[in-house]
């Protein structure tokens, strides 16, 4: 399984999980009361796993024009920034027992602007 299948399992999982009106927050069920005000919990998850899939179509699009079959191949500024959108991705599911540590990708630890060892200003 590849970075981009992964993400697109995952997408599908979350998506019939909020089809099926029910959210985990941690170990607790929460379930939607299917009377959803307008920017609700549900309604912001299904955006969300459209933005998701928008990135993972981006990606296709331009790896199918470059010729590029698995994201490990990709070369060239733009292809690797691009790939670097799904490791992010594919990143908040590490807890999974399909995600592949392989694609965890390196992200910067300090904030811009600050220097080395004082308190982030928030």
């Amino acid at each position: 399984m590849n970075i981009v299948e992964f993400l697109e399992a995952r997408i599908a999982e979350e998506e019939a999980g909020i089809r099926a009106g029910s959210f985990v927050v941690g170990t607790t069920e929460i379930p939607e009361d299917g009377g959803e005000a307008k920017g609700s919990l549900g309604e912001r998850m299904q955006e969300e796993c459209a933005q998701k899939r928008a990135i993972i179509a981006s990606w296709q699009e331009a790896a199918d024009l470059e010729g590029i079959e698995d994201p490990g191949e990709a070369q060239g500024t733009v292809a690797i920034a691009r790939r670097a959108m799904l490791t992010i991705l594919a990143g908040s599911y590490r807890e999974h027992p399909d995600y592949d540590p392989g694609w965890s990708p390196d992200l910067p630890t300090d904030v811009p602007g600050e220097a080395a060892g004082e308190p982030a200003k928030r």
